[in-house]
């Protein structure tokens, strides 16, 4: 019988220090230069790492973008903050929570969405972004639907629309220009969403 290939916790915890230190390379460089006048020589060199070893890991400036990403959602707690926000039957309470999570993503990973933006033109970030706003859009469809269920919505929006209009304003363009464009605090985006949202989306609760 073959024998079971060797693991080396040691050798792996190293991989994923190398890989650490390069998104973190990107991120300041990102932040400083933009996408777009970073290259890889430059994370390679900030990393202490060679080029060669960027590109084993990442493929590419863009590679780094979305491998980023990818890990924002956990880092911000979505998975208690989902549960949370399902268990949740009051819809005003419901959709504070959407909010919050929505900046909890958003501030936690907004160099790297900046980068996105400047990338948006690359393949794998433009199929990335696009999964995110599938994603993002089954998520709100889902919460539209159990309000509407509950006769929680404005009166005479259909759900359909509800569902458009939530999507469109907890864009990551909208939180973008919001903090980059409008120098609004990550507190001030999520008063003025969740308010928006309150007004645009729902019947006024009874005690209001």
């Amino acid at each position: 019988m073959p024998g079971k290939a060797y693991r080396s916790p040691l050798r792996e915890e190293q991989a994923r220090e190398t890989r650490r230190r390069i998104s973190d390379a990107a991120r300041e460089l990102f932040e400083q230069s933009g996408f777009a006048a970073t290259t890889i020589t430059e994370i390679a060199r900030r990393a202490g790492v060679s080029p060669a070893t960027v590109y084993a890991n990442y493929d590419s400036k863009a590679g780094i973008v979305t491998s980023t990403l990818e890990g924002m959602e956990t880092a911000a707690g979505m998975d208690w903050r989902i549960p949370e926000m399902l268990a949740e039957d009051d819809p005003h309470r419901c959709l504070a929570l959407f909010v919050a999570s929505n900046r909890a993503v958003f501030e936690l990973s907004h160099v790297i969405l900046r980068a996105a933006m400047d990338a948006a033109a690359e393949p794998e970030v433009q199929a990335f972004m696009a999964a995110g706003n599938a994603n993002r859009r089954r998520g709100i469809d889902t919460l539209v639907a159990r309000w509407h269920r509950a006769r929680a919505l404005a009166p005479g929006l259909g759900p359909k629309r509800a569902a458009e209009t939530m999507w469109l304003l907890s864009s990551v363009e909208q939180y973008l220009l919001a903090t980059d464009v409008l120098a609004w605090s990550g507190e001030s985006y999520e008063r003025w969403l969740t308010g928006a949202l309150d007004r645009l989306l729902l019947a006024p609760a009874p005690h209001r």
